[in-house]
């Protein structure tokens, strides 16, 4: 089907090659074609005596086979999918192959690097060379709370998505009203509130929250009890060593 364009228009042509074949170029009134072997070519229509401009794209069939080799950093941070498992003699040339990121327990997809990039997942791959992607994974930080209503914890900086192997956060625990912090369990110990880590691999961690007593005025009095308690008897026995200091000096009876 032909389709008409002004004399001044810039067309621009793909080629795109199905599973099995290879471009090798472009044949016809290919006079406006800089390079008529890439695939993608841009030109003017120009002025032709007949308002016509004939362009064929030739492909031909191939039985090159390639490579997809796939790798996940860091180790044990998930698995990458594939829509069709690797050919023992490689895929055939120009095959698309859909590849998914599945992240591991504690861990999150980050990104794609090598022959891919980019965030999105899935990704599709097109064989037309021997490939190679790695799967990028970040761990996370899970915090929880004992009691939930103790308090909470705070990550900085906070992320959705994991972080960096190696990066640096700071764990900070924050009491509810009535409750102070106590000490941390997993991947946590101690009971200093505020703890920088870095993350290497998944951690969780449990701040303990240990609620305070509400009957504070019932411990002051007790402690001013003892208080009175203590400061009589230091005078009782004030009193009797003085009481026994003074009988030394008075002269026997008869």
């Amino acid at each position: 089907m032909a389709t008409r364009y002004l004399a001044t228009a810039l067309i621009t042509l793909t080629a795109t090659p199905v599973t099995g074949y290879v471009f090798v170029g472009w044949t016809g009134e290919v006079d406006v074609i800089a390079d008529p072997s890439q695939t993608m070519v841009t030109f003017a229509m120009g002025d032709d005596p007949d308002n016509n401009r004939h362009i064929t794209a030739n492909f031909v069939q191939s039985d090159l086979r390639y490579s997809l080799a796939a790798a996940i950093e860091p180790s044990g941070g998930g698995s990458i999918e594939f829509s069709e498992a690797h050919p023992p003699g490689g895929y055939l040339v120009n095959d698309n192959v859909s590849v998914y990121a599945k992240a591991g327990t504690g861990y999150v997809f980050s990104h794609w690097t090598g022959d891919l990039a980019g965030t999105d997942n899935p990704r599709t791959v097109l064989v037309n060379d021997n490939r190679s992607i790695v799967a990028i994974f970040n761990p996370t930080v899970a915090v929880y709370c004992s009691p939930t209503i103790g308090g909470s914890v705070v990550l900085e900086p906070e992320s959705s998505n994991g972080y960096a192997v190696g990066k640096e956060v700071t764990i900070t625990a924050k009491a509810a009203k009535g409750y102070r912090f106590d000490y941390w369990e997993g991947d946590l110990s101690g009971s200093k509130k505020s703890v920088t880590v870095y993350v290497d691999v998944p951690l969780t961690v449990t701040a303990r929250f240990a609620e305070q007593s509400s009957r504070w005025w019932l411990w002051l009095i007790v402690g001013l009890i003892g208080l009175v308690g203590a400061v009589i008897l230091l005078r009782l026995v004030s009193a009797r060593r003085d009481r026994e200091t003074w009988d030394e000096f008075l002269p026997p009876e008869g």
